[in-house]
């Protein structure tokens, strides 16, 4: 058995702005998509959406304006990360195709260019990526947890997990 775990960060607040990101937390199996959801309180120019692999740093993986495609750094792409910005206030990442390697932080943030400074958040995980407890679960599947059979025979069971983070700005 293998499990993996996909981590957002939760409500924060940015430059009088709330900043939330839900589900909290969810279960998938390798090759489904999750969509995380990104809601702002007020409006505000531009989404970023950013991604905390287990002992690396923080990485940009696009940045969402409002009517307009998302424009994605290197190493990301839109087959596998698609970005929505329907208005305003709201985004949403899907990440498709899940895998363990997709066990990370999933972070929104916003910036409203419109002030002239850069606005975006300050914030801190509860957990650091090295804390994560990426080890196979143990016992019989919980309530939610998917089971998919390989071609062996073998069970494989993947947790997405997303675990609610602090915010400091």
């Amino acid at each position: 058995m293998l499990g993996f775990l996909l981590l957002l960060l939760g409500q924060g607040s940015v430059f009088s702005a709330v900043v939330s990101q839900k589900p909290s937390r969810d279960v998938c199996q390798r090759g489904t998509s999750v969509t995380i959801q990104c809601q702002v309180d007020s409006q505000v120019t531009m989404m970023f959406w950013y991604r905390q692999q287990p002992g690396q740093s923080m990485t940009l993986i696009a940045t969402a304006n409002q009517g307009s495609e998302a424009t994605y750094e290197g190493g990301f792409v839109i087959d596998k990360f698609p970005i929505s910005r329907p208005n305003l206030t709201f985004s949403t990442l899907t990440v498709s195709n899940t895998s363990p390697e997709d066990s990370s932080i999933y972070l929104c943030s916003v910036e409203d260019t419109v002030l002239g400074t850069d606005q975006r958040s300050q914030q801190e995980p509860q957990l650091s990526p090295t804390q994560l407890p990426l080890h196979e679960p143990e016992g019989p599947a919980m309530v939610g947890q998917e089971e998919e059979t390989t071609a062996l025979g073998q069970t494989q069971l993947f947790l997405c997990l997303w675990v609610g983070m602090g915010m400091n700005g």
